[in-house]
């Protein structure tokens, strides 16, 4: 299988008309812009008609740029081989730190569009090999953000003074080069993901106002990110992306080598091993002094192991599943990187032997594709025509890749679907046609399909032989299917019920336009959902809710197929028919939730506590950081996901209640720690930032109340949230600098839109903000002064109460310190006894009369005489009037330990206290139920518990008189 990039002289010739056409557009358009002697400039080589008939990039960058581009030209740049072999002495002279910012944003893009334009032109042309563009490519964008972070920490160190090693010389800022940009094959209009890391910790030296040495960084980094990945009218210079550091969008931004060592020790994950495997050093020891060999050393125990790793393979193969549940999800067709066959399973290939092997192979800690494939071959770890064939598979993918970019310097990996733009691949490429380019772009991917399936798949398993194809492929009466089903159903009584079922769910089929690649995928699929359903009582309920499933799915044909092709995952599906509806209500709603069948483990656990910060991240990295709807849609599918894990642990009967709703309680933490990171990152961008806060340390804090601060989160819980602020006066530092006030507010706004706008994925959460100071009247944030005076002179009985339930969630934590301060200063507080029990009995009252739904027939578990919400009042009034006199008495935020805790001290009985935390936790199991049911918080009288008698009694006994 051979490839090589066809070299010859493009002419206006060889175009087909309709790119004729585009070339006498473009023509016309660049004819008004440039001067006679600049366009007599482009007139005389034969190529300009076929790449300005190619390339809407280049034609815009000449229009844009055409002083820069005509001088390239007539210097030879579009006949040298490499365009970058002088670009750090240009940009030492055309760059430097006393150019004002919106000017030294606008020269970066020029930089970048117009020697990214002579790249594309020799491309396009057929001029330049591959590893030729991978390495100016490459280069031109680690020359730019090394450049673009030295004139930044000039900027800071003017202000602050320089970070200094103990030799009194400039700490470096090392800067890892990740994906593409550290293996130097990085593609034309490729994001830059980066790791920024610095030696030790310290301060600033040599100015009055000092910074930590992370504050130093953290603003080179930042300042660099936003000069480089800004919007302006040049456009931007290139896309930086942060969020393969440690903890991603919610971790520290630059992080100390003993930070870094900690984290990749304890917390590291297999993901990021694979994306280290590529990690390079921007720059040689002028930029990062004695300290690379270091860092790399720090690095290399976690990449590459001593000891062979077979568990990479298994490791790998899960992160395919999760790029085809992507692909799946995304609904991406004809994607060549992410697709079956693409890029991605080449650089999987390699990737098994590098981190399998690497650790006892060093030719195998190669960063290039390339020659991890020659060493591969070299080892005689696959065969020398195997890693050939690899090689070229890879080089037609990637050229495809920036020929298919080039023409309009988006980033996509997908082939084009409008006619322009499809011949012009064709013609760039040297194809006939757009199918017999299709041929062989399938002949390619198929043989890196059957490749990777060797090296990397799961082996292919099905044990069942399903010969029952008449049953759903024949046009059965309904008699004649019912005595076909009585050959091998459970239930020979059923089987009329079934039949029925089974062709109501073929005439819906009939009505939708079902294509013929899903109704041959139905074929084999029905009689195997039929024959397994079959198996088990009450078949025909059964399939009648499966049905509801194949209809949702019966135009996605993936997800047909994947039932189809993995019996484990249709087994499941129908064990969650019988046994969970919430969770098969989940998946009838939300297909792409079937692909958490593959993973048994949260079939009897959910997530542990760290996991959901970590898996968050992990699916937050596959999504643009600017592609703000696809963020949010994300994050409700990750609850969605979450959820269902949750459900599935919580039916199979193997943990207590309580645990169920810490993970619900911790899965939303870590959404709203997510959110506020997001909600800064937007509204820094737009107003900057106040003086010395950060993404790190924002200033604030947020109170999570009731259920949330209880850790007692049900499935359709909202979130009671407070938000608190430090006190600061003066104006944010960007370049539409608004009042702190004002920030603070944009902020809790942003976050609330993130969380409360209804997308096509629903709401993520309903946000409750009512329990801040003066309700809906209130601010949105308090600064912690003002929260302190409104609890001591102002709150309401009832707001101690929702305090006795409030918990810090997410925030700075000076400002959770000052929280806990206040809280326990307001719960200590020393108070009149009768006025206390007369204020907790009058507001439940009102809460009774305006949401109790009890009848004569029916009892409200919630809000009825002796429910939930009197032992959660019951606590409360206890631990606000005993706190005061019990210095020992820990303030906890949940019923149950408070209950524990006035035991404990003999307040109340042991006896009281079990007869409450038993009917607590028996009402929220009912309660429970009844939720993921969907059906109202309402028994029989005939079926209330015992135990709400016993609270009802208790509360009459405890607020007498």
């Amino acid at each position: 299988m051979e490839f090589k990039i066809k070299s010859c002289v493009k002419t206006k010739d060889q175009l087909p008309e309709l790119l004729k056409k585009e070339y006498e557009n473009q023509y016309e358009r660049i004819k008004g812009r440039l001067t006679e002697q600049q366009l007599s400039v482009f007139d005389k080589r034969d190529d300009f008609p076929f790449v300005l008939a190619m390339s809407d990039f280049i034609a815009n960058t000449i229009f844009s740029y055409p002083n820069e581009c005509t001088l390239l030209v007539e210097n030879g740049a579009l006949d040298a081989p490499s365009v970058v072999t002088d670009l750090k002495e240009f940009t030492d002279e055309y760059l430097n730190e006393k150019l004002p910012e919106f000017e030294l944003k606008k020269r970066l893009r020029i930089v970048r569009r117009t020697r990214a334009m002579v790249i594309a032109w020799r491309e396009l042309c057929g001029y330049s090999k591959l590893e030729d563009v991978f390495s100016d490519l490459s280069y031109m964008a680690s020359t730019l953000v090394l450049k673009t972070l030295s004139i930044v920490r000039a900027q800071i160190v003017a202000v602050f003074g320089d970070a200094l090693c103990s030799d009194g010389t400039s700490m470096p800022l090392l800067t890892l080069g990740m994906g593409k940009l550290g293996g130097g094959e990085l593609n034309f209009s490729s994001d830059l993901d980066l790791i920024f890391a610095y030696p030790y910790e310290g301060e600033t030296q040599g100015k009055s106002r000092n910074l930590t040495h992370r504050e130093f960084f953290t603003r080179i980094v930042q300042r660099s990110a936003n000069l480089l990945s800004d919007k302006t009218v040049d456009t931007f210079a290139y896309r930086i992306d942060l969020r393969l550091r440690p903890f991603g969008d919610a971790g520290a931004m630059v992080n100390s080598f003993d930070a870094l060592q900690v984290y990749y020790e304890t917390q590291g994950r297999t993901w990021e091993r694979y994306a280290l495997v590529k990690a390079k050093l921007l720059g040689d020891d002028s930029v990062n002094g004695p300290y690379a060999q270091e860092l790399i050393n720090l690095l290399r125990p976690f990449v590459f192991r001593r000891y062979l790793d077979y568990g990479a393979v298994q490791s790998l193969r899960k992160l395919k599943h999760m790029i085809e549940s992507e692909v799946r999800r995304r609904n991406l067709k004809d994607n060549f990187k992410l697709g079956s066959g693409g890029i991605r399973e080449i650089e999987f290939i390699a990737q098994v032997f590098e981190l399998m092997r690497g650790g006892r192979f060093a030719e195998l800690r190669e960063r290039s594709l390339i020659k991890t494939l020659d060493a591969i071959s070299a080892l005689e770890l696959l065969p020398e025509e195997v890693t050939h064939n690899l090689k070229n598979a890879y080089a037609f993918l990637r050229h495809l890749e920036n020929v298919n970019q080039e023409f309009s310097d988006k980033q996509t990996q997908t082939l084009p679907d409008t006619q322009k733009d499809r011949l012009r691949l064709i013609t760039c490429l040297g194809y006939d046609s757009f199918e017999s380019f299709l041929t062989d772009l399938d002949k390619v991917m198929n043989y890196v399909h059957g490749e990777f399936k060797k090296v990397v798949a799961d082996e292919e398993h099905d044990n069942y032989t399903i010969a029952n194809f008449e049953i759903w492929e024949a046009q059965n009466s309904v008699d004649d299917l019912e005595e076909k089903l009585k050959e091998f159903i459970k239930n020979k009584d059923e089987a009329k019920d079934l039949a029925n079922n089974i062709l109501s769910l073929k005439q819906n089929l009939t009505r939708m336009p079902v294509g013929p690649v899903g109704r041959e995928t139905l074929l084999e699929l029905m009689p195997k959902v039929i024959t397994l359903i079959g198996k088990e009582d009450g078949s025909a309920d059964l399939f009648k809710r499966i049905s509801g499933l194949i209809e949702q799915i019966a135009l996605r044909t993936p997800y047909m197929q994947l039932l189809r092709d993995n019996n484990e995952v249709l087994e499941r599906f129908i064990e969650l028919l019988k046994e969970n509806h919430f969770a098969s209500e989940l998946i009838t709603a939300h297909p792409i939730l079937l692909d958490e069948l593959f993973i048994p483990q949260y079939f009897t656990a959910p997530p542990s506590v760290n996991e959901y910060s970590a898996m968050l991240q992990e699916r937050l990295l596959r999504i643009e950081k600017d592609d703000l709807e696809a963020i949010m849609e994300e994050l409700r599918l990750f609850k969605k996901i979450m959820v269902f894990r949750i459900a599935l642990s919580d039916k199979a009967g193997k943990l207590p209640l309580m645990k169920i709703s810490d993970a619900l309680t911790f899965l939303a933490q870590a959404i709203v720690k997510q959110l506020l990171s997001l909600a800064w990152t937007q509204t820094a961008a737009k107003y900057g930032e106040p003086e010395g806060q950060s993404i790190d340390d924002p200033g604030l804090a947020i109170i999570g109340y009731g259920k949330l601060g209880g850790i007692e989160l049900g499935y359709k819980s909202d979130l009671d949230m407070v938000f608190i602020r430090k006190q600061c006066d003066g104006m944010t530092n960007g370049e539409r600098p608004v009042s702190v006030d004002l920030f603070y507010q944009r902020l809790v706004q942003r976050l609330l839109h993130l969380s409360t706008t209804k997308t096509i994925g629903g709401i993520l959460y309903d946000l409750d903000m009512r329990l801040r100071p003066d309700g809906d009247t209130g601010l949105l944030i308090s600064d912690v002064q003002s929260f302190e005076q409104y609890q001591l002179s102002r709150a309401w009985t009832w707001e101690h109460q929702a305090l006795v339930r409030a918990r810090p969630i997410a925030g700075s934590l000076n400002i959770i310190n000052e929280f806990e301060r206040i809280r326990t200063e307001i719960l200590r507080c020393k108070r009149d006894e009768s006025k206390l029990k007369d204020d907790v009995v009058q507001m439940r009252e009102k809460m009774r009369a305006h949401l109790d739904r009890t009848s004569d027939a029916l009892y409200d578990i919630k809000q009825g005489p002796g429910g939930m919400i009197d032992v959660e009042f019951i606590s409360q009034y206890l631990l606000l009037r005993y706190a005061p006199v019990n210095e020992d008495m820990i303030l906890w935020t949940d019923n149950v330990r408070i209950l524990e805790e006035c035991a404990r001290l003999s307040i109340i009985s042991e006896e009281l206290k079990d007869t409450l935390i038993n009917a607590y936790i028996d009402i929220r199991k009912i309660y429970h139920e009844l939720s993921l049911a969907d059906l109202p918080r309402l028994v029989s009288m005939q079926n209330r518990l015992e135990a709400t008698y016993k609270v009802e009694q208790i509360w009459k006994e405890m607020f007498a008189g």
